[in-house]
């Protein structure tokens, strides 16, 4: 493992605290009877956990040299993951169902639908360009790193909400924001230490990242969006 890297468990646990304090008032606290939550809302912890503990537990393997031992649990990530994104699409569904439930405008439900292109799809594909690149370790961890660094982003999003009392759109601006200042520190940390890529994963994480946050501040209200997110609810 790269030198500058060899306390990337430290930075998974930074984010499993995140999503823990972030989701503590809503659902952590809630235990054992968990009042007014569904079985979605625990199928998602049980998959967000063991995704969490993945991402500690696999750099600590790397680091005591057990390779053995972390490609059997990278195997076991081919089962997981595929639950993990149906998970946070469940999540999602569960929330627009809420919300038609609520009586929101119909225009305000369907942009809703185009929320997890900004984080359920980036994460699945960090983790396909990951292992994509798993002989290629550079590339892969960072593909890694990627997709904690989106995993994280709910939890401090609700950090500000629950905790700091923000209203949701800024409560999602300081998240945007910084995911967004951490993809770049990682960019400019490999640059200072002359990392050869001819595209930095982290550069390309960032793109794909970006070009759906971006989107959401307009296009989800566009004629064309509403049509399609229309016809995905209807076919579902």
């Amino acid at each position: 493992m790269e030198k500058g890297y060899k306390q990337l468990a430290y930075f998974f646990g930074i984010i499993a605290l995140i999503t823990f304090v972030g989701f503590y008032k809503k659902y952590f606290s809630l235990f054992p009877e968990f009042p007014g939550l569904k079985n979605i809302h625990h199928f998602h912890a049980v998959a967000l956990t063991l995704w969490l503990i993945m991402l500690i537990v696999q750099p600590i393997l790397i680091a005591k040299n057990q390779i053995t031992a972390h490609r059997l649990i990278g195997r076991f990530s081919y089962l997981l993951v595929p639950i993990m994104f149906v998970s946070m699409l469940l999540a999602y569904h569960n929330q627009y169902l809420r919300f038609v439930a609520e009586g929101k405008p119909e225009s305000e439900t369907l942009a809703f639908v185009f929320s997890p292109t900004t984080d359920s799809i980036p994460f699945l594909i960090f983790y396909i360009l990951a292992i994509l690149n798993k002989r290629e370790t550079t590339k892969h961890m960072r593909y890694m790193i990627s997709s904690g660094i989106v995993i994280g982003g709910p939890g401090l999003g609700r950090i500000f909400m629950t905790w700091m009392d923000m209203d949701i759109l800024a409560a999602i601006g300081m998240m945007s924001l910084i995911t967004l200042l951490v993809f770049i520190a990682l960019i400019i940390y490999d640059r200072k230490n002359k990392k050869a890529f001819a595209i930095n994963p982290f550069s390309i994480a960032l793109i794909i990242w970006l070009i759906p946050n971006i989107l959401i501040i307009f296009f989800p209200n566009t004629a064309l969006w509403q049509s399609i997110a229309k016809w995905m609810v209807e076919l579902i």
